[in-house]
């Protein structure tokens, strides 16, 4: 029986500075039966020109395209459309796979005709590939999944093309959420207990850049995040839900301290409590809105204190 083919989709947009790395960690597999699927958005940085030495010493693993796109989610859904595999798993560019992680996930798959779509560990790593953490993977629990963090991580993920051809893919924001959403309306969601991946958190990460344009996509995709938990009937008090106010926090406190610059501390503790809320409802469980209300309830008692003895600080100098 043939070995079923992997596909591996990447996005990529002037990627030159890790694209070696993830390349490399594809070709090294385990697994050999693999094609490796690029969808540029119009790179200038030499990405194109690095594509095609790999396209040509590997014209039967690497392939590309370079068209303008609306963004991570389109050009994911052009790479899928160009892929071949009957298996797919998607990594950026600034990733890499572990060496067996294509294998492990292929046996899964050769196992359990059952199994549609499974999901691994995965590593965090630095700007130079040193671990400096892992993600907290656990069984898909709805509630707890949509409501506190997404710990299924993209780049951990692989599934059969059949998912993709019943549910559909990402959106045009590359939102990994919305994909799985409407999977685990269909399919089992399989963790697997190996780690297969490591996600590199670096500071040209959209999770950390500071340009407008990747700031637009955190809030965009933040919003997002809210309207899914609330349309998949999850609480709005949620840590989920409520990272949105975390992320628009910053814009509205510049929009308002100006004008009512009395607010301001509590914007910020309102901040730090939903950020740590998660923790908050693990440790004392219940309904998500109650330790929240409390927390909450709490850092205004004491930003009201603040302002207070603020204003009394001007007075008594006032006076004197």
């Amino acid at each position: 029986m043939a070995e079923p083919l992997v596909s591996i989709v990447t996005p990529i947009l002037n990627g030159t500075r890790y694209l070696d790395e993830c390349v490399t960690s594809v070709l090294n597999q385990s697994y050999g039966h693999i094609e490796h699927v690029f969808a540029d958005g119009g790179s200038t940085d030499g990405t194109l020109d690095r594509l095609e030495e790999y396209r040509l010493k590997y014209p039967d693993r690497i392939r590309y395209f370079s068209r303008p796109d609306k963004g991570v989610g389109s050009a994911l859904k052009r790479a899928v459309a160009e892929s071949r595999g009957d298996i797919i798993g998607w990594i950026d560019s600034d990733d890499v796979y572990e060496p067996n992680a294509v294998e492990i996930a292929v046996e899964r798959f050769k196992s359990d005709g059952n199994v549609n779509f499974v999901y691994g560990g995965c590593r965090i790593i630095d700007e130079d590939g040193k671990p400096i953490g892992c993600f907290v993977i656990r069984d898909y629990d709805r509630k707890v999944w949509l409501n506190e963090w997404h710990y299924i991580v993209f780049c951990a993920t692989f599934f059969r093309r059949e998912v993709v051809d019943r549910v559909g893919f990402v959106n045009d924001l590359g939102n990994d959420v919305f994909f799985y959403m409407k999977v685990a309306r269909r399919f089992q969601l399989v963790r697997l207990e190996e780690t297969l991946t490591n996600w590199r958190l670096h500071n040209e990460s959209i999770s950390l850049k500071a340009s407008d344009r990747e700031a637009s996509i955190r809030r965009n995709r933040a919003k997002e995040d809210f309207l899914l938990v609330v349309k998949h009937g999850g609480s709005i008090f949620s840590p989920k839900a409520l990272s949105y106010f975390t992320v628009i926090q910053p814009s509205m406190s510049r929009i308002v301290r100006p004008v009512l610059w009395w607010t301001f501390p509590f914007f910020g503790r309102w901040n730090h409590q939903i950020r740590f809320s998660s923790a908050i409802v693990r440790r004392e469980m219940g309904s998500y809105a109650w330790p929240l209300f409390k927390g909450l309830a709490r850092e205004t008692r004491d930003a009201v204190l603040q302002v207070l003895d603020r204003w009394g600080r001007r007075l008594r100098r006032g006076r004197s």
